[in-house]
């Protein structure tokens, strides 16, 4: 091949790859998410559901998060549960401010909600948010 076929060549194969590049064909935020199983509630310490969510059953009882990675990086959660609702509250022994999800609710960004990033508790049980 010449130089000039070997530069026209490599112009070509560039410009088909740039759409694919460019299209997020596979960019490291669609991998990075982890998706909540149905009957689970997930706590995510970054906003849009990113990162390694803090993962408990719906149907288990209410948890301090002091003592767990997810502690005040309360980012984003999903209540996959069928009945129970979900309550972050900023205090480890379930006071203070607190944002409530209800059974198949979820909240992508929690910094513009009470309990903020700040989340130190889990509640779950049968009572509406309200």
């Amino acid at each position: 091949m010449t130089r000039k076929t070997t530069a026209i060549l490599s112009l070509v194969i560039a410009g088909a790859l740039a759409p694919l590049l460019s299209s997020g064909v596979a960019t490291a935020d669609s991998t990075s998410r982890v998706p909540c199983g149905s009957g689970q509630v997930c706590i995510y310490p970054q906003v849009n559901y990113g990162g390694d969510p803090y993962v408990r059953r719906a149907t288990d009882g209410s948890t301090s998060l002091g003592d767990k990675p997810i502690d005040n990086k309360t980012f984003s959660v999903i209540n996959n549960g069928a009945e129970r609702t979900a309550r972050i509250y900023r205090s480890e022994s379930y006071s203070g401010s607190r944002t409530c999800i209800q059974p198949g609710g979820k909240i992508a960004n929690l910094q513009s909600y009470p309990v903020g990033r700040w989340g130190s508790s889990l509640k779950l049980n049968n009572d509406r948010c309200g």
